[in-house]
């Protein structure tokens, strides 16, 4: 690959990683990680089973508000949550639980209105 070509692609990579709406212009970098977490089997279902209860779920209650799931994909999912940052892991009174951290809050209430829309339709 020629140093030409090579820069007409860094050009090209700085636009695709850039959403304009309005006057504002997001950065997509900083989420991939996020967004590639969110998008695997359960990760959605765990924040909302998280969030539903409002503050906290042992690993028994979110395994068994979630259809269909195993306690090993469960289990590597909210250790995925926790190293990203939306989950925490808390010992409390003895009893290990799990919530949603400031940032878990955000991301699940920047995902609402999304979810509406894909619930209602184009």
């Amino acid at each position: 690959m020629t140093g030409k070509s090579n820069d007409a692609r860094v050009k090209n990579r700085n636009k695709a990683c850039m959403i304009e709406y309005g006057e504002s212009v997001v950065c997509v970098d900083p989420s991939l990680s996020i967004l590639d977490l969110i998008g695997k089997k359960y990760t959605m279902m765990i924040i909302g089973v998280i969030g539903n209860s409002g503050d906290r779920k042992n690993f028994n209650e979110i395994l068994n508000d979630i259809p269909f799931s195993s306690s090993t994909i469960i289990s590597r999912r909210l250790k995925d949550l926790q190293r990203s940052g939306l989950v925490e892991k808390t010992n409390g009174t003895g009893r290990i639980s799990y919530r949603l951290t400031k940032l878990g809050w955000s991301v699940r209430e920047a995902l609402h209105p999304l979810l509406r829309q894909m619930e209602t339709g184009p």
